[in-house]
């Protein structure tokens, strides 16, 4: 476990990690999830938070194959999962449904749960992110440690952001029983560089 991790709030489950995070999401904006599946978490995140809250996911699968076990199309769906009434689905690859949905979408990003597995699809949310997460932006990641080859997905897409954009953040929840992290952003430097 990285150093700068010793000061977040260790849960033991899934739930109790997102219902932290979203607690912690003061700031208004937009709230998101990338990588949908069975509906679980959005329909948690939907129950807590006013507002409508997008959902994005191709429900056709991974894009590429991740890790052992999970080949491409691992997580595909033939149908849609029952969601919250507040919840809106936004169905389609993200690189290609997210810059449309920002165009009509103003604002910054309140809520960010990336559940996106795979580092090509975690890093085209901070591509067309970038200009909208904010401080004060939860970040929550499913995948983002504590696996075979953790390095090489959502922790490695997340790490580059923060390079690029000089963003300071600070861990404030894990699950050292799975491999979720959320991450309070505290500043944003070089967002247009």
């Amino acid at each position: 476990m990285s150093t700068r991790m010793t000061g977040a709030k260790r849960l033991d489950t899934p739930t109790e990690v997102l219902d932290y995070a979203l607690s912690c999401a003061t700031v208004p904006g937009l709230c998101l999830e990338f990588g949908v599946f069975s509906g679980k978490s959005i329909n948690q995140t939907a129950r807590q938070r006013p507002g409508t809250v997008y959902g994005f996911d191709s429900f056709e699968g991974l894009p590429e194959g991740w890790r052992e076990g999970y080949e491409k199309g691992a997580f595909a769906r033939t149908d849609l999962p029952a969601v919250e009434p507040n919840v809106e689905l936004v169905i389609g690859w993200f690189d290609r449904t997210l810059p449309t949905f920002l165009d009509s979408h103003p604002g910054p990003v309140s809520f960010l749960h990336v559940d996106c597995d795979l580092y090509s699809s975690t890093q085209t949310v901070f591509t067309q992110l970038r200009e909208r997460i904010v401080p004060g932006t939860i970040i929550l990641f499913d995948e983002y440690f504590n696996y075979p080859g953790w390095e090489l997905h959502e922790f490695k897409a997340f790490q580059e952001f923060a390079v690029s954009t000089g963003l300071q953040y600070e861990y404030i929840a894990l699950n050292l029983n799975h491999q979720q992290v959320a991450v309070r952003i505290n500043g944003c430097f070089n967002r247009w560089v």
